[in-house]
């Protein structure tokens, strides 16, 4: 007796359940006959419950909908619950909507005595999600179409989104990185001075703007970055070609300074010289003693105005880049060893030796011209300054470094004064040895054709010890 009590206790709830369900619910047989319909479904379809049941449940279906529900219901019976999403359009309702549908199979005894199909109408929502993703295509278009490249991080620092330019300039998948931590992808930056400046705008609330070098890519980026609730919006763009060129002006501007220096002391002094022996020659006997004097020191003068006029020349033709044959690759050792081939004389008479530590195979994409340049001045500067309380020894060694050639060429000369030097060591007519005579280009040439080559050069040297030249190229 008090089992069947209970029995009917759970009746009653699964009854009111169903009736009073917000979802649209059905019992379904097999052939998709509907045996019961909860008043939702009745109110949703506009029909009568005796208009509804023993009616296969395809009669309230758009035709291309039927192989789609009966296809689930069959899945049902095999013992599966099912779920899908459709879009339905009922003859009675003027606008389709969206539903959510559960079919559960009954089991009484082992087997399936029915389904219930639940169908939860989640048309708003499903407009809702929709125009969401209108709006994020809208908003993706928006950022693609953004000149710039462009990135988002949220307050983690986690990138929430990765327009196609920053793939480009940084050859990074954004697929792959939406969702992780920028410095995890850029760990050389974790503590850098991009760190900073976006540390800073989060901090104080306003927006940043500033120039950096990102050294993995050696590119330069002008950055803005703005902040706001959600993280940080970063907009950047390649500025490296405006930095080269501004650079390339301060290095011209520094030639020009020393043009006008060549003008104004070395060429104006010959020149003058010139002017005044012509005078003088005018009013002088042909057949006189300081005729041949005076035509000796205009000879002279014109020599050295001549000489000027070459410096320049070689100077200008390097700073343009004229006559330049294409870069190749150059064994190191091979032109170091022309240019002790074509020292040997000066080197025996003094009784200096030369020892090269460089690999035969070492080679670096160069102009051989340049680097023949280089090491010819070095090795000559070291002759012309050797020290006389000794032999003269050159030394010249290579090695990898970073993501380039370290050459380091070292002597035991007179070296000089490095503190005194300054800046002066490679700028032009500068000489930091009262003997022996030299026009002070040498080092210059030095300098303008590693540079000449994307290198730089540093120099260490010390009074009566000797000299090192570091020559850094890519």
């Amino acid at each position: 007796m008090e089992n069947n009590t209970l029995l009917v206790e759970s009746e009653r709830r699964f009854r009111s359940l169903f009736e009073n369900n917000p979802d649209l619910v059905l019992f379904q047989n097999e052939q998709g006959t509907i045996l019961d319909a909860n008043p939702s479904f009745l109110a949703f379809v506009g029909k009568p419950k005796p208009e509804v049941l023993d009616r296969p449940f395809s009669d309230f279906l758009p035709s291309e909908l039927i192989p789609l529900f009966n296809e689930k219901l069959a899945e049902a019976f095999r013992g599966t619950k099912v779920q899908f999403e459709t879009t339905v359009k009922f003859e009675n309702l003027e606008e389709p909507k969206v539903l959510n549908v559960t079919k559960v199979p009954l089991k009484i005894d082992g087997s399936i005595a029915g389904v219930h199909m639940v169908a939860r109408d989640i048309t708003e929502a499903a407009i809702s999600q929709q125009t969401i993703q209108r709006q994020a295509q809208k908003l993706n278009t928006i950022f693609e179409s953004i000149t710039d490249a462009f990135f988002l991080l949220d307050n983690d620092w986690n990138f929430t989104y990765i327009n196609h330019e920053v793939e480009r300039l940084l050859h990074i998948d954004r697929q792959a990185e939406l969702g992780r931590n920028v410095w995890d992808v850029f760990p050389e930056e974790r503590n850098g001075l991009f760190r900073q400046h976006y540390q800073q705008a989060k901090e104080t609330g306003h927006a940043v703007h500033f120039e950096a070098l990102f050294e993995k890519m050696q590119m330069w980026f002008d950055v803005r970055a703005f902040p706001s609730e959600e993280g940080l919006s970063v907009y950047f763009a390649d500025i490296t070609d405006k930095i080269k060129a501004q650079q390339e002006l301060y290095r011209q501007n520094k030639d020009l300074q020393q043009f006008t220096y060549i003008v104004s002391h070395n060429l104006r002094a010959p020149l003058a010289n010139v002017l005044g022996l012509v005078d003088l020659l005018a009013s002088t006997h042909r057949n006189s003693i300081d005729y041949e004097k005076t035509l000796d020191h205009l000879k002279t003068s014109t020599e050295q105005l001549d000489t000027v006029l070459q410096d320049m020349n070689t100077i200008l033709s390097i700073r343009d880049m004229q006559n330049v044959a294409e870069p190749e690759q150059v064994a190191i050792l091979d032109v170091v060893q022309q240019a002790c081939a074509n020292l040997e004389e000066p080197l025996q008479l003094c009784g200096g030796r030369v020892t090269l530590d460089l690999p035969p195979d070492l080679s670096v994409r160069a102009n051989r011209a340049y680097l023949y340049s280089v090491f010819f001045n070095l090795l000559s500067n070291s002759i012309k300054y050797r020290s006389e309380e000794r032999p003269l020894h050159v030394t010249v060694t290579a090695s990898q470094s970073g993501a380039g050639l370290l050459i380091a060429f070292a002597d035991n000369g007179s070296g000089f004064d490095l503190a005194k030097a300054g800046s002066d060591v490679f700028k032009l007519y500068k000489r930091f040895h009262s003997h022996p005579t030299g026009r002070g280009l040498g080092l210059y040439l030095v300098r303008t054709h590693v540079e000449a080559m994307g290198g730089h050069i540093d120099v260490q040297s010390e009074v009566n010890a000797g000299t090192q030249f570091l020559i850094y190229l890519r």
